[in-house]
């Protein structure tokens, strides 16, 4: 069979086509939401250093060196608990000394990563308001309790991260998975669609076109058009 048999009975039968799209678009109304709620994001990039111990003469320390390692590690102890439990909970305090009432737990709110001595925390948050204000909350954390986290910081004297960015929320877009989801479905239920004609042609014992008889071997001496 050429390609235009299979287009012909396609289109012959293209209620076939058609029918699985009904029950696909009422699956896709009921548990599609009206609206995908918006998220918006923080990003905030810290520069993380301990404060240089004075030069000695009789002590060796390269250029610093160490004073370079012992920020690293201090920056990757403060990535491992932004966001957790404690850290979570006590910007979430400092937000209701404010008579600020949140929408939802701060679990998953704030995360985390860093690079070397630079530390990059995110906010995800519905409301963009309330994403500047965990942010700010987030800097005051660090900023003022940070010796609670690291006993080894007691005494440094001064915080030892310090904010790069403005605090600016940022409108993040629907996810791809949301802005697929309705192509995808549409484009199965055509395909289903499709195989339904095929496979009602395949066991359709019907004769309709004058070329389905010569394919048989016979010769068509006369045909009735239809009105």
């Amino acid at each position: 069979m050429m390609l235009t048999d299979y287009v012909r009975i396609v289109v012959r039968r293209w209620w076939l086509v058609v029918l699985p799209l009904m029950p696909i678009a009422l699956i896709t109304w009921l548990t599609t939401p009206s609206a995908a709620p918006t998220t918006y994001v923080v990003t905030m990039t810290f520069a993380v250093g301990l404060p240089p111990e004075p030069l000695r003469e009789q002590a060796y320390n390269y250029d610093r060196h160490y004073n370079w390692l012992a920020s690293e590690y201090v920056t990757q102890g403060f990535a491992l608990i932004v966001g957790k439990g404690a850290f979570a909970e006590n910007v979430a305090r400092r937000l209701a000394q404010q008579d600020i009432a949140l929408r939802a737990p701060l679990a998953g709110a704030i995360r985390s990563e860093y690079r070397s001595s630079v530390l990059v925390i995110y906010v995800s948050w519905p409301d963009a308001e309330q994403a500047a204000q965990i942010a700010q909350a987030v800097v005051e954390e660090l900023n003022e309790n940070y010796e609670a986290y690291w006993p080894q910081l007691k005494g440094a004297g001064a915080s030892p991260v310090r904010l790069m960015d403005p605090i600016v929320p940022v409108a993040t877009p629907a996810p791809l998975r949301n802005q697929l989801d309705l192509p995808l479905r549409i484009a199965l239920g055509l395909a289903a669609g499709v195989g339904l004609a095929l496979l009602w042609h395949y066991y359709d014992p019907f004769i309709r076109e004058r070329r389905e008889v010569e394919r048989l071997g016979f010769s068509v001496i006369a045909e009735i058009p239809q009105r």
